[in-house]
């Protein structure tokens, strides 16, 4: 596995399991519920859904780099990589998966 989708697999995990947003706000910043996420997760890396899939991936990095979560302090706990490497993972998935043809919320 890549050293990007590492960090890709550790975001969609820290957005199911970690602090980062609350249950009863997770569907409207996600566009799935806790268990749709935690689906796609446990599927990680391989693609059976690539529009759900692709939601998931792109909500979780702009979620996590973006949502005023306050956990920065928790963050080391959950994802490897520092918020400048998961942006630069997801200004990389981002170039390479256009929004044309999947949800975004």
């Amino acid at each position: 596995m890549t050293r990007g989708a590492k960090i890709i697999e550790e975001c969609l995990r820290a957005a199911v399991e970690g602090p980062f947003f609350p249950d009863w706000e997770f569907p409207v910043l996600f566009g799935f519920d806790r268990t749709e996420v935690a689906a796609i997760l446990a599927s990680w890396p391989v693609w059976d859904d690539f529009k759900a899939q692709s939601a998931a991936v792109n909500n979780s990095l702009n979620n996590l780099l973006g949502y005023p979560h306050k956990k920065w302090a928790q963050w080391p706990q959950s994802i490897s990589g520092s918020p400048e490497e998961v942006d630069a993972v997801f200004t990389r998935w981002r170039k390479a998966h256009p929004r044309e043809g999947w949800a975004h919320s």
